[in-house]
């Protein structure tokens, strides 16, 4: 009995840890084959629905001790993202993001429908998001496919832009203002799910 029971939980850790090396073997891959394509690897794989995941926040910084507590107030600040996302209405199975090949873009968040056209650079991936038929708000960010994942990410300061577009306060964002002003650059925003 005991046996059979150590080789149970050899065989899910090994599935686990399999299942792990094939998601960041999948990452790699389309990291290296979107840079090699110049990022058109993104500008393809874009195009479709995208289910929301989780907030996702990126930190750089020339100071290195900064750099060193990155991972640790970034997830600090992917805590209080998820917080302020749950408050919009932004979580995982009621959000999500559809690019068309006709640059356009649709996001229906709780009965609400924010929806507009997007240009998408390869070079640099940003990708502009131009919000309603106007396309009175204009906010540049960053687009990365990794694995079978997409990364929407924007400066600070237009996500708070975005997030009022949403309809959101941003009142909660100055929570976490004082984690962040020792990067130079802070990005913040969605990670989604083909």
């Amino acid at each position: 009995m005991k046996k059979t029971a150590i080789l149970l939980l050899a065989l899910c850790t090994i599935s686990t840890a399999e299942a792990q090396w094939l998601d960041a073997l999948k990452k790699v891959a389309t990291e290296v084959i979107d840079s090699a394509t110049d990022g058109k690897l993104t500008q393809i794989a874009i195009v479709g629905e995208w289910s929301y995941k989780a907030p996702a926040v990126k930190l750089s910084s020339d100071n290195v001790v900064s750099n060193i507590g990155g991972s640790a107030i970034s997830a600090t600040i992917n805590s209080k993202m998820e917080d302020i996302f749950e408050k919009v209405g932004i979580k995982e199975g009621f959000c999500s993001i559809t690019f068309a090949d006709d640059d356009k873009f649709t996001m229906p968040i709780v009965g609400k429908q924010i929806s507009g056209s997007y240009t998408y650079n390869n070079s640099d991936h940003s990708i502009v998001l131009s919000i309603g038929n106007s396309g009175k708000i204009n906010i540049k960010g960053y687009a990365y496919i990794s694995g079978s994942n997409l990364q929407l990410l924007f400066p600070a300061n237009k996500f708070a832009d975005l997030l009022i577009a949403i309809g959101s306060t941003v009142n909660s964002l100055n929570t976490i203002t004082e984690l962040l002003k020792q990067y130079d650059d802070i990005y913040l925003g969605f990670e989604f799910a083909k």
